[in-house]
């Protein structure tokens, strides 16, 4: 229990300091921001906290639920809009969508890393070829006869 609160309590906190604290300051005279919030800055913050996510851990699916979960919070303490909770199954998408690409480029980057590691490990090594003790035989031939 303790390794997934570690895991997701870093994104959690920065999803609910985004969906409770920003909307305060996009209320009364600056509602026509809202908006702007619900359509881009949360996706915007799913993503990248999916990209973020991903790039460490590979993809993980409860993840991406993190967000819409306490998006619900943010809907029915400040909206009371109901078709807001719409954007639930958007930002949920958008978080795993997040989630792929960054493990997409998490395997690019882990595969590059690993093709260096052996690069560097072959040039370093000191490869020495010494043979010894060969013996070339004809068939039908005993090299230990003399044919005399």
């Amino acid at each position: 229990m303790k390794k997934l609160i570690k895991r997701y309590l870093p994104f959690a906190l920065v999803f609910a300091l985004l969906y409770l604290v920003m909307p305060i300051f996009f209320q009364g005279e600056n509602y026509k921001y809202d908006a702007i919030e619900y359509q881009f800055v949360f996706p915007a913050a799913a993503l990248i906290s999916g990209l973020a996510f991903s790039w460490k851990r590979g993809v993980d699916f409860t993840f991406p639920l993190i967000a819409p979960i306490i998006y619900i919070g943010s809907v029915l303490i400040y909206s009371h809009y109901y078709h807001w909770m719409i954007y639930v199954f958007i930002y949920l998408i958008v978080g795993m969508l997040g989630c792929f690409i960054g493990d997409m480029v998490y395997k690019n980057n882990l595969e590059q890393k690993k093709r260096e590691q052996r690069e560097k490990r072959l040039s370093d090594d000191n490869y020495k070829i010494s043979i010894s003790n060969i013996r070339i035989e004809k068939d039908g031939d005993d090299p230990g006869e003399n044919n005399d």
